[in-house]
């Protein structure tokens, strides 16, 4: 049995996220079918793939890692190359390679970063729709690197989490416990513009991340900048622990999976 590492990139906004999901179209399930015909299997049955990040609906990424173990032959070029025609438009392989057999895309995974891009202008841009989240209004860019700068290092970031969590009492004791822990360990965190590019690009790199936390930060950030939250405030709603203090989730369209780090 041999097993397999994919390098991935696709536009989300047509796939109803990353993870299979029974009756919608989803990047593990278009995967796995494209792999099933490459290898022969027989009708029904999967190859089972393993993703390093799960991605919402209109998540991209440019550097999704797959993995998955396999019987078939073929060499990692055929891989590539056969997948790359098999699957769909918004869906490709950018390289494959053969790895250690205790390798896992998701649990090897040391390090994920992630870009959320903003279009900072008054005119609507159709050729950027679908990847960057378009907002107006001036904005505060020093307070809003001030803010972002605190977010590195260990944090419990209960506050920026989606999915129900992160609202103190909402649980029950059962569901609480079994829960995984809130706290996260960024290594960078921080915005890229340029003096008149209405581009602003907010990276953040981290051992993992939470449900909806990008997106729930780059809405609190937003805030910042449009002087509705200071820095320091930003940091007692990090510190409260609590989704209700911070701000609205930004649109999955601004945010993409960059790299997987192992």
């Amino acid at each position: 049995m041999r097993n397999l590492k994919l390098v991935l990139e696709y536009d989300g906004t047509d796939f109803n996220g990353s993870q299979m999901q029974v009756g919608v179209r989803t990047v593990q399930g278009e995967l796995e079918k494209a792999l099933a015909r490459l290898t022969g299997l027989p009708e029904g049955q999967r190859c089972k793939v393993s993703l390093a990040g799960r991605t919402d609906t209109g998540v991209h990424a440019s550097g999704q890692v797959a993995s998955f173990k396999t019987e078939s032959a073929h060499s990692t070029e055929t891989f590539r190359r056969g997948l790359n025609a098999l699957l769909p438009f918004d869906l490709a392989v950018l390289e494959a390679e053969e790895v250690d057999e205790n390798f896992h895309a998701r649990f090897s995974a040391t390090e994920r970063r992630y870009r959320y891009t903003v279009l900072n202008q008054v005119v609507r841009s159709p050729l950027t729709r679908r990847y960057a989240y378009q907002v107006t209004g001036r904005f505060d860019l020093v307070a809003m690197q001030a803010a972002t700068g605190k977010l590195v290092g260990a944090h419990d970031f209960a506050s920026f989490a989606g999915a129900g969590w992160g609202v103190p009492g909402e649980d029950s004791e059962e569901e609480t416990e079994g829960r995984p822990s809130t706290v996260r360990r960024l290594t960078r965190a921080a915005w890229q513009f340029q003096a008149g590019n209405p581009r602003l690009e907010l990276e953040l790199a981290g051992n993992a991340f939470l449900p909806h936390m990008v997106r729930n930060i780059v809405g609190t950030l937003l805030l910042v900048g449009k002087g509705a939250l200071t820095p320091e405030g930003f940091m007692e709603i990090l510190a409260a622990g609590d989704r209700r203090r911070a701000g609205p989730t930004a649109p999955a369209c601004g945010l993409c999976l960059v790299e997987v780090r192992y």
